[in-house]
């Protein structure tokens, strides 16, 4: 483990009350470990264990680990009742505090470790549970846009008469036949349309006479397939 005169000064120092059991090997070690381990200055990590907060992002059960680790060399008769008051003083959620607060003298440190532990843990589900909704958000906005998206491509141009998206229309930069102007095609051309509503009420109206007239008219058996209407 050691090599070189002063280990084997140190185990020739401690080998003598050694009697040739288990446990007696552990006592060495720990002799041996304790006389070679440079000596801390209690009250120097006593400081640094009071010191040491819960960091963000930080798992709790880390932060226990890390505390347990900064104990060691503080030379408390009760490490877990410190650790307690590490945990409640150090721990990042206030909920967590409170609720370890709340227990008073009864908490323990398993029971501490549990609440911290158990508070982590219904956190962690309301973030995945959050995450769920919000993707289900988001699926249904986009099947809403893309049903818009549909309806719009439903309707017919007035440009063209056709379906089709909205900035890519094919009658844009083409000329009309009948009116000779740009970006609509003949078919859907609003003057042409005008124009056949014109001479459609102009052969109605041929057939159309006063009241009048037509009473004389089929007096003398002249009328045939005549619209009547009266003078207004």
């Amino acid at each position: 483990m050691w090599i070189g005169q002063q280990g084997r000064e140190v185990y020739k120092k401690f080998s003598k009350s050694v009697i040739g059991s288990p446990s007696s090997l552990q006592w060495l070690l720990k002799k041996i470990e304790d006389y070679i381990r440079p000596r801390q200055n209690k009250r120097v990590s006593r400081f640094r264990a009071h010191q040491r907060k819960q960091d963000e992002g930080e798992s709790f059960d880390n932060f226990v680990k890390d505390s347990k680790l900064l104990i060691m060399d503080c030379e408390y008769d009760d490490p877990d009742d410190i650790l307690i008051d590490l945990i409640i003083s150090g721990v990042i959620h206030e909920k967590v505090q409170l609720r370890l607060l709340d227990q008073g003298q009864k908490l323990t440190l398993s029971k501490a470790i549990e609440i911290g532990q158990q508070y982590e843990m219904s956190q962690s589900q309301v973030k995945m549970f959050r995450g769920q909704e919000v993707l289900t958000i988001k699926r249904q906005s986009h099947n809403v846009l893309k049903q818009k998206s549909k309806d719009n491509s439903d309707k017919l141009c007035s440009k063209c008469g056709k379906n089709h998206e909205k900035e890519k229309c094919p009658a844009i930069g083409t000329t009309c036949n009948f009116c000779k102007k740009k970006n609509h095609w003949f078919q859907m051309c609003r003057k042409r349309r005008n124009v056949n509503l014109v001479e459609d009420d102009s052969h109605s109206d041929e057939n159309v006479i006063p009241v009048n007239t037509a009473s004389s008219q089929y007096k003398k058996g002249k009328i045939e397939n005549i619209n009547v209407v009266e003078d207004k």
